[in-house]
């Protein structure tokens, strides 16, 4: 059927049929069944107290089953108070309604048999309701045997109750617990089925509040325009009312003027003259009326041209700035390179004027010392190699064998990284054999932060002079430049173990030998 179909007219044969359908589907006991579990109180005693006329006084006073047995008694012989009660039952099941409207013949009964809401006495009710009032012969035959499951529901909880009762009054070993095993299980089917109830509900009041708040922005916006409208529609009345009364004394003063003496035609002729650009103006107001609409058009196009130049000249200025910054890393890169031809032009002079030679390269093997910078390699590990770095492997691979001095780890503490989560780094690289050189991120006035160890391993690999022969530092930095010369200059071996991509060409042209870390050293987790 797809559509529920709503109940025809009152007194109409398609109303009578309708009625005979829903009678000849419920009996006495099944209408009794239908009515108490799908109207509420509120709802039984309105309907009551109208159909009587008041003749029972105050319903209120009835008991509840009381009330559901002259309902259901009037339902089968009174054609009033049947077709009031078809109409509560259709507004009760509304959902319900729709639900079985949407199931075809085929698939009803595994619908059926799996819908949990059957397990309470109000939605077995109004679903019952909809199966009926629906038609079709396989919805007909699936509330006969809904009704049928419900009394035959019922009388195991009458047996149940006695059972209980029995074992009560005179207790028998076993049959106590497992009254109370079943009755624990069907309380845990009823929490399931009002559980899955309650999420149902909630998602279609969020649905309900969406439409009713999208509801409210569309009134108001229409309200705005009709506003809107209203103003412009007052305007143009205006005009024209204001045109009318214009014409009317231009055509007053014209026949005054037929009948004035010659002495005055002069002055009427300014007034007449004036009138007519009066009338003029008013016309050319009430076209820039009916041309609003146009310019409002063209306003919107010419905003939407404008927007997408904007983004546009946006683009524009992203390249230009990016090309910007290419030229100034190049600048910078040439001017470092000709610093570093003049040092190296300086020393040539030097060893010149001293008449000696360069110091031979210091031999590969000897006691290491090893210097890493975590923020710079860290940063590259996560570019290049999509996780954290190995920090055990790289130790290993960097010392080859050779006797190691020292192993230190410049790391730092920042603010957006958790307490335990830094703690657990730091145990994990002293657990490996590195010592630790730790500092807090400096957060400045303007919201940036300056952590740079630089220095501090400037100072710390000078302090360490006299206890290695080999340098690696762990840093692919430019800035580093002036310090390898320096320890090359003191007769030290100079290794660099970092990131190629992210190495400073002069560093790796500088240094005695570059380490390039790959893949191999990705932390597999």
């Amino acid at each position: 059927m797809g559509v529920p179909q709503p109940l025809p007219k009152a007194g109409t044969p398609a109303m009578r049929e309708v009625l005979a359908a829903a009678r000849a589907a419920l009996d006495l006991p099944r209408s009794i069944i239908v009515i108490e579990g799908a109207l509420d109180r509120k709802t039984m005693d309105e309907t009551l107290q109208k159909v009587t006329r008041g003749a029972l006084g105050r319903t209120a006073s009835l008991s509840r089953p009381e009330v559901v047995g002259r309902l259901a008694d009037l339902f089968h012989k009174d054609e009033a108070t049947a077709t009031a009660l078809m109409r509560e039952l259709d507004k009760g099941a509304h959902k319900e309604r729709h639900i079985v409207a949407s199931i075809d013949e085929g698939s009803l009964e595994e619908r059926l048999r799996s819908y949990r809401a059957l397990d309470f006495r109000r939605e077995r009710a109004r679903l019952v309701w909809a199966l009926i009032r629906d038609g079709r012969d396989a919805h007909l035959r699936a509330a006969g045997w809904v009704l049928d499951e419900a009394f035959a529901a019922l009388a195991e909880k009458e047996r149940v109750a006695e059972a209980v009762a029995d074992a009560v009054a005179s207790p028998v070993a076993g049959v106590p617990d497992v009254l109370l095993t079943e009755l624990h299980q069907r309380l845990l089917g009823y929490e399931d089925a009002i559980r899955e109830q309650q999420k149902q509900l909630q998602r279609e009041v969020g649905h309900a509040q969406n439409v009713e708040r999208e509801r409210a922005e569309l009134v108001a916006r229409l309200g705005a325009r009709e506003k809107a409208l209203r103003e412009e529609e007052h305007l143009r009345r205006q005009d024209v009312a204001d045109l009318a009364r214009c014409r009317d004394q231009v055509a007053r003063l014209e026949d005054d003027l037929a009948a004035l003496a010659p002495d005055k035609v002069a002055g009427l002729a300014d007034d007449n003259q004036r009138l007519r650009d009066r009338v003029r103006s008013l016309e050319r107001a009430q076209d820039r009326v009916e041309r609003l609409a146009e310019l409002e058009g063209a306003l919107e196009a010419a905003h939407d041209e404008l927007v997408a130049a904007h983004g546009r000249s946006a683009v524009t200025i992203e390249g230009l700035e990016a090309q910007l910054r290419v030229l100034q890393v190049r600048e910078r890169a040439a001017l470092h390179r000709l610093e570093e031809m003049r040092e190296q032009l300086r020393d040539s002079r030097q060893l010149l004027a001293r008449g000696s030679a360069q110091p031979p390269a210091a031999p590969a093997t000897g006691r290491v010392g090893i210097f890493v910078d975590d923020a710079n390699l860290s940063a590259s590990a996560r570019r290049d190699l999509g996780s954290r770095l190995d920090y055990a492997a790289v130790l290993e691979a960097i010392t080859d064998g050779r006797p190691r001095a020292a192993a230190i780890a410049f790391i730092v503490d920042a603010p957006e990284t958790t307490r335990e989560k830094h703690a657990a780094f730091a145990n994990s690289l002293r657990g490996q054999g590195w010592e630790l050189r730790e500092k807090r991120a400096k957060v400045r006035h303007d919201g940036s932060r300056k952590a740079d160890w630089d220095m501090g391993m400037a100072m710390e690999i000078l302090d360490h002079l006299d206890d290695v022969d080999v340098v690696v530092i762990g840093s692919g930095d430019g800035d580093f430049v002036p310090l390898v010369k320096r320890l090359k200059r003191e007769g030290k071996r100079v290794e660099v173990a970092a990131f190629r991509a992210s190495t400073d060409d002069a560093l790796i042209a500088a240094v005695d030998s570059f380490m390039a870390l790959d893949g191999r050293f990705r932390l597999q987790r």
